[in-house]
């Protein structure tokens, strides 16, 4: 599921010992850095109380794959998550996150730059994957 909410820049609501905060999704996960035992930004005795999504604009254009080696093995080997808001056949907004591939959810801003005013078709998918690996 993180995948899909940073793919729909979700925003964590949590309550905790110095009160309420917001944390936008981009900036739950953390890297390992000098702390590899903490995984988010939460604080001690936070907790979450929430997960807001922005407006419906993907409602009709959304997708989500997770690939692993074997059915009966829960670990992902890559998973993606994809929204698209269309004009017609025209992609006027894309958001796209990757899961598999690094620490935390990994959003592919470039390809979802390279998608907006661009036909759904063959071609335009061929380039935008070349641009996520």
């Amino acid at each position: 599921m993180s995948v899909a909410l940073a793919a729909l820049d979700a925003v964590v609501r949590v309550s905790g010992p110095q009160g309420k905060r917001t944390i936008p999704f981009a900036e739950f996960h953390r890297l390992p850095g000098e702390r590899p035992d903490l995984d988010t930004t939460l604080a001690p005795g936070e907790l979450i109380t929430a997960v807001d999504l922005p407006p419906q604009l993907f409602a009709r254009h959304l997708k989500y794959l997770k690939v692993r080696d074997r059915a009966s093995y829960a670990f992902t080997l890559v998973s993606v998550a994809a929204a698209l808001q269309m004009d017609s056949n025209t992609m006027t907004s894309a958001r796209i996150a990757l899961g598999g591939v690094a620490h935390k959810p990994c959003r592919a801003t470039a390809t979802e730059q390279a998608l907006v005013g661009q036909p759904l078709d063959r071609s335009t998918m061929q380039r935008a994957a070349a641009l996520a690996v």
